[in-house]
C-alpha cells in the first residue's frame, strides 16, 4: 500500500512539473518572458541595477 501511494505522489509531480513546463513553453510563445542566455542576464542585470538607484534615488530625496 505505501509503495502504491509513493508512486502515486511521484506521478502527481511529475504532472505539476510537465504542466509547469507547458505553461512556460506557452508563455514563451506569446513572447512573454525572457529566453535565458547569458547576454540576457546581464541585461536584466543592468535593469535592475537601474531600478535599484532609481529607487535609492527617491528615497534620498524624498522629504521625511
Amino acid at each position: 500500500m505505501k509503495q502504491f501511494s509513493l508512486r502515486e505522489e511521484r506521478e502527481r509531480k511529475r504532472a505539476e512539473i510537465l504542466a509547469a513546463v507547458d505553461r512556460a513553453e506557452a508563455s514563451l510563445a506569446r513572447g512573454e518572458g525572457r529566453v535565458i542566455t547569458q547576454e540576457s542576464m546581464q541585461q536584466l542585470a543592468e535593469e535592475v541595477k537601474q531600478r535599484g538607484r532609481a529607487h535609492l534615488t527617491v528615497e534620498q530625496t524624498t522629504p521625511r
